[in-house]
């Protein structure tokens, strides 16, 4: 979640059929400032929707213009398809069923959880991953059997989750079946499970698309693996033997110092120390650049954010935002 009270503005660019950036365009072309206003602190995107947090218990939910309070404030959003998770500042769980939002009213349930107090969570399609302050690891409201006191970050894709510890050790668990654990097999993981590839790097940033992952390292190196069917991997040229599952954390040869990563079903973005913004994988819906090639398979430059202060890029799972002071 992003603290400020300075005005903030969001840049989206890419699939926006429902409306869920307030724009006539089906597609947005180019980045467009779809947002703006003093205290927005974050967003997150279905497929459908998007719901922008504008202080600190109050969100809102496009293209509905529904405006939502949470009494007891707002400390993360996160969305599926069907749903969205809420947890509040006094660490309990809410949810808000996409199947409601033609009411009247939209109702928030609170998620039992009995008396923990859950300090961070994520969702994709298949899991809904919780982390009390106890150090205690849920996933689809069962306990897993990891434990660790120390983790800053979960991100998940549709069926598999990254876990990202103070040490800078990454962690995955769910479905391997296109390499998106980085245990260098396709099998499944119930569990957590460090991933070897990544030991020793000291990765201070992770992300899940679909099917595929990546990790930034302090150096600013760049790790990418899973599916790379679109090219989302970004390491490798379009070429009839392109690997379309890679199995273990590859470098990309990208030579200059990455900030931030977000991914997409299917594409990839990186954010520069030089604020400059480049994307890879699938374009269909102009996500990473305005042209009619459908895919990238190695990074390229979407646009320079050189006169914005960029507090953080995100993506929906067919479109890009940045977000910026």
């Amino acid at each position: 979640m992003l603290k400020c009270n300075w005005i903030m503005k969001v840049f989206a660019v890419g699939f926006n059929l429902y409306k869920q950036f307030d724009k006539a365009q089906t597609v947005l072309e180019e980045f467009t400032e779809v947002y703006t206003g003093i205290g927005i602190k974050d967003i997150c995107m279905s497929y459908s929707l998007s719901f922008l947090q504008i202080s600190d218990n109050v969100f809102q939910i496009h293209p509905k213009n529904v405006t939502k309070e949470i009494d007891s404030g707002i400390l993360k959003l996160c969305c599926n398809n069907d749903r969205l998770l809420i947890i509040d500042q006094c660490h309990k769980v809410h949810k808000i069923d996409f199947k409601d939002l033609d009411r009247d009213l939209v109702p928030h349930k609170e998620i039992p959880m009995g008396s923990e107090e859950i300090k961070n969570g994520t969702c994709g399609s298949k899991l809904v991953v919780l982390y009390t302050n106890t150090g205690n690891l849920f996933n689809t409201f069962e306990k897993l059997h990891f434990q660790i006191p120390d983790i800053i970050d979960i991100q998940c894709g549709r069926e598999h989750c990254l876990i990202l510890d103070s040490k800078g050790t990454v962690y995955t668990f769910g479905q391997g079946s296109r390499g998106q654990l980085g245990h260098t097999t396709l099998d499944d993981e119930r569990e957590p499970l460090q991933v070897e590839a990544l030991a020793g790097l000291n990765i201070i940033q992770i992300s899940a698309g679909g099917w595929h992952s990546c990790a930034v390292t302090k150096d600013g190196d760049l790790y990418t693996w899973g599916w790379n069917g679109s090219g989302q991997l970004g390491i490798c040229d379009k070429t009839e033997n392109q690997h379309q599952v890679i199995a273990t954390p590859t470098p990309a040869e990208f030579g200059l110092t990455v900030l931030k990563v977000a991914c997409g079903s299917r594409h990839t973005i990186i954010l520069l120390d030089n604020n400059q913004l480049y994307g890879c994988g699938w374009n269909k819906y102009k996500q990473i650049k305005y042209c009619e090639q459908e895919s990238f398979s190695t990074f390229l430059k979407m646009r320079s954010f050189e006169d914005n202060e960029i507090i953080d890029i995100k993506c929906g799972p067919w479109n890009s935002v940045v977000l910026c002071a």
